[in-house]
């Protein structure tokens, strides 16, 4: 498995590609704006694009979407309790994503998004939205977070769909539960391992947490 981040758009959240080294099928998570480079970066690789994967609906994450997805004809996948926001996104920050994106497929906990000989594992993980989700590759320890869990950081509950307790039971019960070694690729920032933010989030600790104010668009 190849891991590709692009830091795209304006305040810089993360686009990840990640291919199978062996068929060259790829998916796209999160093209949140910058779809030309993008594009090159996946044309530079000789990757075909198997799914477009959104972790959730803010603009910052499927600003692309559309036009990644006109160019491949790759379908357009996220959390089912997100497909209604991702069609007629409310405002955030006075700004909206753009209207009428609509997902070819609604993903549900447990399912699988395959790319060559490889799959993502969907986990729900609401909380910044209702239905964020984040992508779990059992076997290679890798997570993509979205906008649920950061480098000592949670995404930010103040937006609408946003729950802070939601969001702290969603890492703790599934985020948590995988693998200490996993490396968490987040939709903002730095990667980190689920064991670091076991020992050292200060908003969700194993035996509790502070309430406090996260990240993340």
């Amino acid at each position: 498995m190849e891991i590709i981040r692009l830091q795209v758009g304006p305040i810089g959240a993360n686009c990840y590609l990640v291919a199978s080294v062996r068929t060259g099928q790829a998916l796209v998570i999160d093209p949140g704006d910058e779809p030309d480079r993008i594009l090159a970066a996946l044309r530079s690789r000789d990757l075909a694009v198997g799914a477009v994967v959104l972790t959730h609906y803010h603009f910052d994450h499927v600003g692309a979407a559309a036009a990644i997805q006109q160019e491949t004809d790759a379908p357009l996948c996220i959390g089912a309790g997100d497909a209604a926001a991702l069609e007629n996104p409310p405002a955030l920050f006075g700004l909206t994503g753009p209207a009428g994106l609509r997902a070819d497929t609604r993903l549900h906990q447990g399912d699988l998004v395959a790319f060559g000989e490889l799959a993502l594992t969907v986990l729900e993980t609401p909380g910044h939205t209702a239905g964020g989700i984040s992508l779990y590759g059992e076997g290679h320890d890798v997570l993509f977070s979205g906008d649920t869990l950061f480098r000592r950081g949670i995404g930010r509950t103040d937006l609408p769909g946003g729950s802070t307790s939601t969001l702290q039971d969603s890492i703790r019960n599934r985020l948590y539960a995988l693998p200490a070694q996993t490396v968490v690729h987040p939709g903002h920032g730095e990667a980190t391992t689920i064991g670091e933010e076991q020992r050292e989030n200060p908003f969700v600790r194993l035996q509790g947490a502070p309430h406090g104010a996260g990240a993340g668009a």
